[in-house]
Formats: structure tokens, C-alpha cells, sequence
């Protein structure tokens, strides 16, 4: 598995030297990353010291979307950002010029975790399962992983999208939009699932995950960094490496430290949504097969054109480095199958 995964590496020599960088000033450094859940490293990571620990000053900006992050990106905003693989695929096949470098989101362990994705409706919309859904309006991001897990549970269900009033509904106002009847339900990721169950009265639980997919995040770094600063590259994967950590061991702590990033969360809801989450930072081969899962899936829902090969989207040597010369952010994690 391990030979599987190395051979999605970008070829050329790891030429860079590890660590911190050493004596002096940090170096600064652009990020951009998402006021959600599936972000805790982030947060972490600036909150707890882990960029400064590896040398780098993050500067940061905050978006509600993959696609937000890889636009920001494009435009010489950030040299790191967060995205999905229901968005990602897409950027790729449109010219985007970043690769994964490290996870942020996701169990490694295994290529169909996607507990972190709920639909919940209203009570009065009558909304209890999937079929429900027809000739009801759904909030969600379109073309984010929200969107991918409806249209794929509508399709296992047998309910053509096309009767679903699919409605684009920004992550930060879905709770609204359906607290004030705007939209019958919403597809979401934490803590947007948790926090609807939770602030709108007699809320339904619709769906819960189920294994449907693979819900995961990389965090990316331009290409021209990765060539020309990858001992950059190495400390930042670091840094999130150690962060991811702290987030597994630490879930009521991070969960308080969430409310700072988070607008309207509150700390009981924060612990209830961390529940959900999972935070490994390895690239492995169930990765991979998520990766190529979601692809087909974005293929049958007309987003992507064609398969994007995993070797264009994922460069291993960072986060292989890192679990060799930093074993110790990796200690309590399960093995690979």
C-alpha cells in the first residue's frame, strides 16, 4: 500500500531540510481556509502555535467555500487552502494550478466516512426520508460536498434531482434559511447539521452519513511553492500534522476554540458537531479511492468532464516526510487497512 501511495509523488529529490526554520523571524506566509467544522486544524494551528512552532507566520483569510478557497488561490491570495473532492476534481480540470500536499479532513482509514454530512428539514415541511424530498426546496452549497451527498442519496433513492427545488445557499446562512422557511430542508456539514437539529425547533434529522462516500479534505499548495520552497511546503505540512493532533486529543478544547472562528456557535453545540469529525492528516490509499470515487461520482452528476488522475491532484513527499521525521503526531492514529 505504502509503494501505492509513494508512486503518486511528484518525481524529483527531496532536496529540502526539516524542522522549524531555525533562528530568526518566522516567515510569513498566506492561507485560506473555511468558517466550518471540517477547518479545526486550521484554527489549531494558529491558535495553539503550531505554525509558529515550524517557522511560519500565517496570515490568513477566511471563505465559506472549496471553490471561494481556490479562486483566492488563483488569484495570488493564499499559497495554501483547503478543498474538497467534490470541488477540487473540478478546479483541477479547469486549469488550477495547486496539488494536495497534506489531509485535513477525513478518516484515512477508510474510502467511504462521511459522517460529517447530515440533511435536516423542518417540521412543518412534512420531510422525514429521502423521498420526502421531491417537490421540496433544499439549501445546500452548490457544487460542494453537501450538494454531491444529496443528488447521490436522491439518485440511490430513485428521486430524479430534477423534482428537487435544489436552491445555492451559502454554509453560513443555511440555519437561517431554514429557521425562517426559506427552504424544507438543507444538506450540510458540520456544524451546520448539528447547529440546525439544534436552533430549529423540532428540526428532522433526515440523513446522517451512512457510508454513501468519501468526505475528504486536502489542503493544497500552489505548484510554482512546491518547486521553488518545499522546505516551505514541508514545515506547513508539518504544522498541520501536529495541529491534527492536538484536534483528535484535545475534542472539547478545539471545540471552544472553534467558537472563535465560527460565527453564531455556541461551546454545547461545538462538542456535540465534534462528535462527527474525523482529522488525519495521511494521504493513503483508501484516500486515493475516495479521490477516484468521488470523481465518477462528479462525472454521473455532469460537474466534471473526466476523471482527474490522482498523480495530478496529490504530491506524498511532504506528509511522508513529516511521518518519518515526526512520528509523534501520528501515535495515536489506526493503521492503514
Amino acid at each position: 500500500m505504502r509503494r501505492a501511495v509513494r508512486c503518486l509523488a511528484v518525481v524529483g529529490a527531496l532536496a529540502w531540510s526539516g524542522g522549524a526554520a531555525g533562528a530568526g523571524e518566522p516567515e510569513r506566509v498566506a492561507g485560506v481556509f473555511l468558517n466550518n467544522f471540517n477547518q479545526v486544524p486550521w484554527f489549531v494551528a494558529i491558535e495553539k502555535g503550531f505554525f509558529l512552532k515550524h517557522g511560519l507566520d500565517m496570515k490568513h483569510k477566511m471563505v465559506q467555500t472549496g471553490q471561494e478557497a481556490s479562486k483566492a488561490m488563483s488569484a495570488g491570495e493564499a499559497q495554501f487552502g483547503g478543498a474538497a473532492f467534490s470541488n477540487l476534481p473540478v478546479a483541477l480540470e479547469r486549469g488550477f494550478q495547486a496539488v494536495g500536499v497534506v489531509g485535513m479532513l477525513g478518516d484515512a482509514t477508510n474510502a467511504f466516512h462521511d459522517e460529517n454530512l447530515a440533511i435536516v428539514a423542518r417540521k412543518e415541511s412534512g420531510v422525514r426520508t429521502i423521498e420526502d424530498l421531491a417537490g421540496k426546496k433544499v439549501g445546500t452549497a452548490v457544487g460542494g460536498t453537501g450538494d454531491e451527498y444529496l443528488r447521490l442519496l436522491l439518485k440511490k433513492r430513485g428521486v430524479p434531482a430534477e423534482r428537487v427545488n435544489i436552491l445555492n445557499v451559502p454554509p453560513g446562512t443555511q440555519v437561517a434559511a431554514l429557521q425562517g422557511g426559506q427552504v424544507d430542508a438543507i444538506a450540510a456539514w458540520e456544524p451546520y447539521g448539528t447547529l440546525a437539529l439544534s436552533k430549529v425547533p423540532g428540526s428532522v434529522l433526515v440523513s446522517r452519513g451512512g457510508g454513501h462516500l468519501g468526505y475528504f479534505i486536502v489542503t493544497q499548495s500552489m505548484r510554482d511553492l512546491v518547486q521553488k520552497r518545499p522546505d516551505q511546503v514541508e514545515r506547513f505540512v508539518a504544522a498541520m500534522a501536529g495541529a491534527a493532533q492536538y484536534g483528535r486529543q484535545h475534542r472539547d478544547e478545539v471545540a471552544e476554540i472553534s467558537t472563535r472562528w465560527i460565527p453564531g456557535l455556541d461551546l454545547d453545540i461545538a462538542k456535540q458537531a465534534m462528535k462527527h469529525m474525523a482529522y488525519d492528516p495521511r494521504i493513503t490509499q483508501r484516500t486515493i479511492e475516495a479521490w477516484d470515487f468521488n470523481s465518477r461520482i462528479l462525472i454521473e452528476q455532469k460537474k466534471l468532464k473526466a476523471p482527474v488522475p490522482a498523480s495530478q491532484a496529490f504530491d506524498t513527499r511532504f506528509i511522508e516526510k513529516v511521518m518519518r521525521e515526526h512520528p509523534q503526531y501520528f501515535s495515536d492514529l489506526k493503521p492503514v487497512p
